[in-house]
């Protein structure tokens, strides 16, 4: 049988959420039987390396929405150019960019899925745009797919979508003392030095400046301690010059341009995630299967709630209440072995393989 030929469509191929997700159906999908090609509008990649080996080719048109005559005109050229797909999964936190979608109806592919991974939009005018493109849903999408209830409504208000759980590689992330002590060797923290940990982008929605006013509360409880930020965006030099204000620099970790988040996890000691919105919160599944007390806002959707490792806060607190929480999971947690209960939870990428593969082997 000929081979499935699925172009994803993405801004790039960052650090973020949706792309952990891609990348992990990716590397769990039957390769015999289904092959990934990307169309990236951002020259952000850190997973080239990881596409390349697995059998990917990676394209890139010009950015959307700063060079949109040209993105148009490119991603036109790349369609005319490429009939071998049949599938196009486009990936957003909103419906914005439609360019790919627009061709892809014109051109007669089959299958076009809008896939969507958030709840809001970062700028008011995107939700403009949002609201005013979803008039051409209908004709533009031929399927729906959301990583959350709430994903869901944001994106096709009351049209029926397709609940893809982000499965994530359960084994990589399962506690492991071993790791623990290397990294924490390798960054010079020492083992009674309390770690917090927080993964994610350094936008405005993930609340970078309220974490570390959390962590300039808790350090003054426990001078003994650290926090590692792990990730990169707009925001980063705006939250490394509060740290300096703060002068807290001394303590506080920046990674960027990692990828091995489930090794960094393994040498924390509690995650913190006081996002203002998110689709899901794929990482705070990460951080339960890897046996870390959570602490997450009240704005993140319940399905990434799976064990008894969380605790949900507002984060319209005082950052007093959320360290004083900190010393309270710390207390309470001991690291344990949790695979089963993530596997049971179904938020293991091979079952979520499973259910993509089946999908998509219906247009082959």
């Amino acid at each position: 049988m000929e081979k499935i030929k699925v172009l994803h469509v993405i801004t790039g191929m960052g650090t973020g959420g949706a792309e952990a997700f891609i990348m992990n159906m990716f590397r769990n999908i039957d390769s015999e039987k289904i092959e990934f090609d990307f169309l990236l509008r951002s020259e952000e990649n850190v997973y080239q390396k990881d596409i390349e080996l697995l059998g990917g080719k990676v394209y890139n048109v010009p950015p959307y929405p700063k060079k949109f005559i040209s993105n148009y005109k490119e991603t036109k050229k790349f369609f005319e150019e490429h009939s071998e797909y049949k599938i196009i999964h486009v990936h957003g936190n909103a419906f914005i960019y439609i360019t790919a979608l627009i061709i892809a109806k014109f051109r007669g592919i089959p299958c076009r899925i809008m896939h969507s991974h958030s709840t809001d939009t970062r700028k008011p005018i995107y939700r403009i745009v949002h609201k005013f493109n979803k008039i051409f849903m209908n004709f533009l999408v031929t399927d729906r797919f959301a990583c959350s209830d709430k994903a869901g409504k944001w994106m096709f208000g009351n049209k029926s979508f397709i609940k893809i759980n982000n499965g994530i590689d359960v084994d990589k992330f399962i506690y492991n003392k071993e790791i623990r002590d290397r990294v924490r060797k390798q960054y010079n923290i020492e083992e009674n030095t309390v770690l917090i940990g927080h993964v994610g982008r350094f936008l405005k929605v993930k609340n970078h400046s309220y974490i570390v006013d959390i962590f300039n509360e808790y350090v003054k409880q426990n001078e003994n301690s650290k926090l590692m930020l792990i990730g990169e965006g707009p925001e980063l030099n705006t939250i490394k010059k509060k740290v300096e204000n703060l002068e807290i620099e001394n303590k506080v970790i920046f990674l960027s341009k990692i990828n091995n988040v489930n090794e960094m996890m393994q040498a924390m000691d509690i995650f913190i995630f006081p996002s203002i919105y998110e689709g899901l919160g794929i990482v705070n599944i990460e951080a339960q299967t890897a046996s870390l007390p959570c602490i997450i806002s009240d704005r993140i959707p319940k399905e990434s709630i799976i064990t008894d490792l969380v605790e949900v806060k507002s984060i319209d607190l005082d950052p007093k209440e959320w360290a004083i929480s900190i010393d309270k999971n710390l207390k309470s947690n001991t690291r344990r072995n949790m695979k089963k209960v993530i596997e049971n939870s179904g938020y293991s990428s091979k079952k979520s393989a499973k259910t993509l593969e089946n999908f998509y082997k219906a247009y082959s």
